[in-house]
């Protein structure tokens, strides 16, 4: 009598755990997927924000529309950023190369001389192929120097790209004479300017480049292999990675990137400037922050690069659109990263723990098999 007063208590306590199974189940999801979730979730808070704050401008098409040109350029030098940090490593010199990349091929476009000291001045007026081939095998060159010092030197990258920085630098002004160039290729233009039906070529351009940085990094060996390297480079060679190697095509990828986007910028901005550009340092990498990829290596990606973007995109313009005092908004922009940044380190947390635990957990092969009850003597013995 007492096991059957029982069985309904069991009954009900089995499911009560049952109706709880799928909200551990969403809990323990949240916790995986918390460098994504955590950033995502700022970015709709802050677009509701913005959107009360300023009702009447902040939705509007011609305003959403502002903020994806304005977030298109730095997608190519974020997009960049990403490979770097997947790795555990940093650049500082992606927007100093973007710059070289700009001004390059609109010097050479225009017939400028470009004094290259082994083979004299460098003349080719007109030659869009020539002058746009010649930014992009520079600025990689410049990123393959990057990633020999750091991958075969032990050079720490922090201090590597500091110096390419600065030699990008150093030729942007060397060959730029001071001069501001508005007569620019018709091919720069256009990708900065010009549109695909509704959508600006810029726009379409970005997504293009993300998209393609997102298959590598999720579909390829190389990718694989880059998210190895960046969460335990010795377990990477121990497993027959070269490191190296990565390290090496990691920097050209970003400097490559940023030729690109330094060019599309110049096609926007509507002139060359030696000055004008470098600036996009500190919101490329504080845009790949905001996203979630961690600083450390190995965790984040292209998805998180893309929250970061729009993140950092809607804070900018929402500023904008409340009229804050100007001086007032590199504070607000560093507080709130400064707020992010702690966000997605508690985020990053849970999301190794969550990893951990599932690690631990006894898998169907590995639990101990059941115990076998000894053969009952009774109504067999003799």
């Amino acid at each position: 009598m007492n096991d059957l007063s029982r069985a309904p208590e069991a009954s009900s306590r089995r499911s009560f755990l049952s109706l709880l199974a799928p909200l551990a189940g969403r809990r323990e999801w949240l916790q995986r997927n918390a460098p994504l979730v955590a950033p995502s979730a700022a970015l709709v808070l802050l677009t509701t924000l913005f959107a009360l704050l300023a009702p009447e401008t902040f939705l509007s098409a011609g305003n959403i529309r502002n903020i994806l040109s304005q977030t298109a350029v730095l997608a190519f030098l974020a997009t960049g950023v990403t490979f770097v940090l997947l790795v555990g490593e940093i650049d500082l010199s992606v927007a100093n190369v973007a710059v070289l990349a700009g001004m390059l091929p609109a010097l050479m476009f225009i017939g400028h001389p470009i004094s290259v000291p082994p083979f004299g001045e460098i003349v080719l007026p007109g030659n869009q192929a020539v002058a746009i081939g010649a930014a992009i095998f520079l600025c990689g060159a410049l990123g393959a120097l990057t990633g020999l010092l750091v991958s075969r030197l032990g050079v720490p990258s922090i201090i590597a790209t500091l110096g390419v920085m600065l030699l990008a630098d150093g030729l942007s002004y060397y060959w730029a004479q001071g001069l501001r160039v508005y007569d620019l290729m018709p091919a720069v233009v256009g990708a900065g300017s010009g549109f695909i039906g509704p959508l600006p070529t810029i726009f379409v351009s970005a997504c293009a480049v993300l998209l393609l940085a997102h298959v590598v990094l999720s579909r390829t060996r190389f990718g694989r292999y880059v998210y190895m390297t960046g969460a335990n480079r010795v377990a990477a060679q121990l497993a027959g990675i070269s490191t190296r190697r990565v390290l090496l095509q990691v920097f050209i990828v970003a400097a490559v990137l940023s030729a690109l986007g330094g060019m599309i910028n110049v096609g926007r901005m509507g002139s060359a400037d030696a000055r004008s550009g470098t600036e996009l340092l500190m919101p490329a990498i504080a845009a790949v922050v905001l996203g979630g990829t961690s600083v450390f290596g190995g965790v984040g990606g292209i998805p998180n690069t893309v929250v970061g973007l729009l993140l950092y995109g809607v804070l900018n313009n929402g500023l904008d659109q409340i009229q804050m005092d100007i001086y007032l908004k590199p504070f607000a922009r560093g507080g709130f990263l400064i707020i992010a940044i702690v966000f997605n380190i508690v985020a990053l947390n849970l999301a190794a723990r969550s990893r951990a635990r599932a690690s631990e957990a006894p898998t169907p092969s590995s639990s101990p098999p059941p115990e076998v009850p000894e053969p009952s003597s009774g109504g067999l013995s003799s």
